[in-house]
C-alpha cells in the first residue's frame, strides 16, 4: 500500500512514523522544504520515505490514500482534491477552519465510496471505550451532566519551537484552544451527544503574547437534556485531562496522566474501574487508529472509528462556539453557516 503523508510537522512526522511501522509504503510532501525553509530532523533522513516535490501531481498520482497533516486551515483544499481523485483520506483534526468548501467534500466522498477517517485517535483510548460501553449498559443510571477538561501552559507543548510562530498563535491559521483542543468537544459528542446548544466565553491571555484564545469555557446541552461543560486552555502549569460523567447512580471520572477510570457511589470512596494495559502509551492512540484506517481501506464495510460526519459535527460544534463568544448568545451548530 502506498500512502502520501500530507505535511510533515510534529503530527505528520508521527503518522509517517506509525506508518512505516504499519508496514506502508510512504510519500511525504513538506511545506516547510518547499518553501525553502530549513526543517531538523527531517522525515527524509529515512530513505524509506519517498519526497514529493510537486503536492498537486501526487494527489493525481497512484497513491492509495492521502493523510492530510498539515495546518487546519489547509486542510479542505488538499482533502477536496485528494477525494476527487478518489483517494482515501485520514483527515487531522479539526476537518477545518470553517465550514466553507465542506459540502463539496462531503459530495465527493460519497460520489466516489471513499474511506475517510478523521483524527480523533482518543477514540481509541482504552478508559474511554470501556467508558462507553459502561454508559451503553446503563449501569450509571440516567445521566445527568458531564465535565471535561484538558490545559498545558502553551510554551511547553513542542520543546525547540516558538508557540507564537506556530498555527496556534493565528486566527487565520486555526489557532487558539477551541480548535487545537477540539478532542475534548469530540469526546463529548462521541460518548453523550448529539449537541443542540452551545453558549462559550473566551479569554486571550497576553502572557502568552498570540492573538488566539487561550482560555475558553464551553456550555453544552445535548438532545437528550444532558448538560456538558467543556474547558480547554493554554496556561496550565502542568499537563492534565480529565473526564466526569454524573448519573443518577454514581460517578465516572477519567484521569488520563493516571490511565484510570474510577466509580463514585453514594456513600463511598472512589473506586478504580478501569486501568489502560501495560506497556500502553500516547503513541497506542495513534497507530491503532491509523491501523484501523488501513483495515478500512482494505474491508469499507468496517465502521469508521471517526467518521467525516462526525467530523463536520465537530466542526460546527466549535464554529457554534466561535460564534456564541463573539455574539454572547447559545448558537444551535445546525444553524451555523459558512
Amino acid at each position: 500500500m502506498n500512502i502520501l503523508v500530507v505535511g510533515t510537522g510534529s503530527i505528520g512526522k508521527r503518522h509517517i512514523a506509525n506508518l512505516l511501522a504499519l508496514g506502508v509504503q510512504v510519500r511525504a510532501y513538506s511545506y516547510r522544504l518547499a518553501s525553502g525553509a530549513a526543517q531538523s530532523g527531517s522525515v527524509f533522513d529515512d530513505a524509506r520515505v519517498q519526497r514529493v516535490l510537486d503536492l498537486n501531481q501526487a494527489l493525481a498520482s497512484d497513491v492509495q490514500a492521502v493523510v492530510v497533516a498539515n495546518r487546519t486551515d489547509q486542510h479542505l483544499p488538499v482533502a477536496l482534491q485528494a477525494a476527487r481523485h478518489g483517494k482515501h483520506l485520514f483527515i487531522e483534526k479539526p476537518l477545518a477552519a470553517s465550514l466553507a468548501q465542506v459540502q463539496h467534500l462531503v459530495d465527493a466522498v460519497a460520489e466516489r465510496g471513499t474511506v475517510v477517517e478523521a483524527g480523533f485517535m482518543l477514540r481509541h483510548h482504552p478508559n474511554l471505550r470501556w467508558m462507553q460501553t459502561h454508559l451503553a449498559s446503563g449501569a450509571l443510571g440516567e445521566l445527568m451532566h458531564v465535565r471535561a477538561a484538558v490545559g498545558q501552559w502553551l510554551p511547553d507543548w513542542r520543546p525547540g519551537t516558538d508557540h507564537r510562530q506556530g498555527y496556534g498563535a493565528f486566527r487565520a491559521q486555526g489557532g487558539g484552544v477551541i480548535f487545537d483542543l477540539v478532542h475534548e468537544l469530540d469526546l463529548v459528542h462521541w460518548l453523550v451527544g448529539p449537541v443542540v446548544d452551545a453558549s462559550a466565553m473566551t479569554r486571550v491571555v497576553p502572557a502568552l503574547e498570540i492573538e488566539t484564545e487561550g482560555i475558553a469555557q464551553i456550555g453544552l446541552r445535548m438532545a437528550s437534556g444532558v448538560l456538558a461543560q467543556v474547558h480547554l486552555d493554554y496556561v496550565r502549569p502542568g499537563y492534565g485531562r480529565e473526564m466526569e460523567l454524573v448519573g443518577r447512580h454514581g460517578v465516572l471520572t477519567w484521569d488520563y496522566a493516571a490511565g484510570t477510570v474510577s466509580l463514585t457511589r453514594a456513600g463511598a470512596a472512589p473506586e478504580v474501574v478501569h486501568r489502560v494495559p501495560e506497556g500502553f502509551e500516547r503513541n497506542t492512540l495513534f497507530r491503532d487508529h491509523m491501523a484501523h484506517f488501513l483495515q478500512r481501506i482494505e474491508k469499507p464495510s468496517l465502521p469508521a472509528s471517526s467518521s467525516l460526519a462526525d467530523a463536520v459535527s465537530v466542526l460546527r460544534i466549535a464554529l457554534a462556539a466561535h460564534q456564541s463568544d463573539r455574539e454572547r448568545r447559545c448558537v444551535r451548530p445546525e444553524d451555523v453557516t459558512p
